[in-house]
Formats: structure tokens, C-alpha cells, sequence
């Protein structure tokens, strides 16, 4: 699945973002990559459920 026009962060992005999180803190990380606290948060939380696979772009769609 390709990531949307607005997306701030590819999945590459996304995983750079959780190597800062661990570095930085999420604040500091988040604010370093443009994107909100509540968004780092979210990616963390699918990092730490699923790993590098929860990175990857998914519908939000109902199926």
C-alpha cells in the first residue's frame, strides 16, 4: 500500500522515528520529525505490537 499524498512520514521515516524515540525520548523525536506526540505515539504502539511489519502502511478502512 502506498503511503497517502499528506503523509508526513514514509515507512523508512517511521522507523528512523522509533531509533529517535528510543534516543531522544518521543517529544523530542516528534517534534524533530514534524509530526504531533499523539502520531509518534501511535506508530510506537504499533511498533511495539508488530514490530518493523506494524510500520508498513494500512487501510483504515472497514473491510
Amino acid at each position: 500500500m502506498n503511503s497517502h499524498k499528506n503523509a508526513r512520514l514514509t515507512r523508512l521515516g517511521r522507523v528512523h522515528l522509533m531509533h529517535q524515540i528510543a534516543h531522544m525520548g518521543l517529544k523530542a523525536a516528534a517534534r524533530q520529525a514534524g509530526v504531533s506526540r499523539r502520531c509518534a505515539y501511535i506508530w510506537r504502539k504499533r511498533w511495539g505490537e508488530s514490530g518493523a511489519e506494524g510500520l508498513y502502511d494500512r487501510s483504515s478502512r472497514l473491510l
